[in-house]
């Protein structure tokens, strides 16, 4: 495979490559099912549900602090003439993170206490803090492509969080700091491995980067939020299966998300160079869904063995059809993920964000009118929307992209 960057590593075979970065992309969501399943065992299932709350709650949050400028990273990092720019591209978009961070973690803080929701502050800002700087640098050598770095970093992060764990239970500690700073070391590991800057400049904030994040948060905070809700409707013990299975799930779906990753850098030097996007979309496109398909009959099997040693007699039809369901959300979900890349490397934010911005209104205008139409929410029918509201976005990604795959002359010219 031809390289066209002068500072990334010299090249594996194409076949090595694409399976580290398969395990590259699925380590997070190992990490969060060996750190949930740590966490069961040394606490017990109301802390996991607690934790797994925190810990959703700051991945939404972290969708404007960490995932919108990750984005950013993944497109303009790879297209820098050296590593020095390439690394001076990434602390810029990394400061406007930070302030980002300490926004949202203030008003967070601030504003729980007064709406009165009993969410778990502490926990929340810790999570938040770790997953944010470790985003941040993970996105760096992602565009990097180098993977085998992120896997033995990732291998650490699991070791470290095993003995946090155990440490901080012995000192009485809630079950979601030790995730905080297990997540939180990792990231400044990474950092230090980054190097500083050339220099310290304070560019103009750019909100393409909040942008991209409220499009992830609209998108990938619809099915976040179902962990908690499944704890509002059914209590902390169902939403600690449910945090369960959404960890199996985010795992089993390595392999749609390691081609979306392994292509994008591509797609963005394509993108860069004026040519047109068709070909490669096709085929990342094809490869996705088949490799969706794979992934939800995979997944029924580790949902029922899930649900058939945590949930009791009487709950376990309820539980298992929940877990099928949430499996089926992130599959859908993933499926759109090429359609997504185009509008990406186009950084077409604002029409991303409209659209997710139309998905997500429905989803929420469903739920309010099935909470007034029944004077409770229930889980199930919130899933029938969260899947409608999915394949609904998939369609308005693939219309809005099929223009932005022409080539770039095309574009200004139209």
């Amino acid at each position: 495979m031809k390289q066209f960057v002068p500072f990334i590593a010299k090249p594996l075979p194409d076949l090595v490559r694409k399976f580290e970065a398969i395990v590259a992309t699925g380590m997070p969501g190992l990490y969060r099912v060996i750190a949930f399943l740590l966490i069961e065992r040394v606490y017990d299932l109301g802390d996991l549900g607690r934790a797994g709350s925190a810990f959703s709650i700051a991945q939404t949050l972290a969708f404007f602090t960490a995932i919108g400028w990750g984005a950013l990273i993944l497109v303009r990092v790879p297209v820098s003439p050296d590593r020095s720019h390439g690394v001076q591209c990434f602390y810029d978009l990394v400061r406007m993170g930070m302030v980002t961070l300490l926004v949202c973690g203030t008003v967070f803080a601030m504003e729980e206490p007064v709406l009165g929701f009993g969410l778990p502050v502490p926990e929340v800002i810790a999570i938040l803090v770790g997953w944010t700087v470790y985003q941040l640098g993970r996105h760096y050598f992602l565009a990097q492509r180098s993977y085998r770095f992120i896997i033995l970093t990732d291998a650490a992060l699991i070791i470290v969080t095993c003995v946090s764990i155990f440490a901080f239970k012995r000192f009485g500690a809630c079950a979601g700091l030790p995730l905080g700073f297990s997540l939180g070391t990792a990231g400044v590991w990474m950092f230090v491995r980054i190097g500083k800057p050339g220099t310290f400049k304070a560019s103009q904030y750019e909100f393409k980067g909040l942008e991209f994040g409220f499009t992830n948060f609209l998108s990938g905070g619809i099915a976040l939020s179902l962990v908690p809700i499944a704890s509002f409707t059914n209590g902390p013990r169902f939403a600690g299966i449910m945090s369960l299975i959404a960890s199996v799930s985010a795992i089993s779906a390595l392999i749609p998300r390691a081609i979306t990753m392994y292509r994008l850098p591509e797609l963005s030097r394509i993108a860069a160079a004026g040519g047109p996007l068709y070909d490669l979309t096709r085929r990342t496109n094809r490869e996705i869904v088949l490799a969706s398909v794979a992934t939800f009959a995979a997944n029924a099997g580790i949902v029922s063995a899930i649900c058939l040693l945590n949930a009791t007699a009487d709950e376990l039809a309820m539980t298992l059809a929940c877990g099928l369901a949430m499996s089926a959300v992130g599959c859908i979900s993933m499926s759109s993920m090429a359609y997504s890349n185009v509008l990406m490397v186009r950084e077409a934010s604002k029409a991303a964000m409209l659209i997710n911005l139309a998905a997500c209104g429905t989803y929420l205008g469903a739920a309010l009118v099935l909470f007034e139409t029944s004077a409770k929410l229930y889980f199930p029918p919130i899933l029938a929307v969260c899947i409608a509201t999915t394949v609904m976005r998939n369609i308005l990604l693939k219309s809005q992209s099929g223009a932005l795959c022409a080539p770039s002359a095309e574009i200004r010219r139209a």
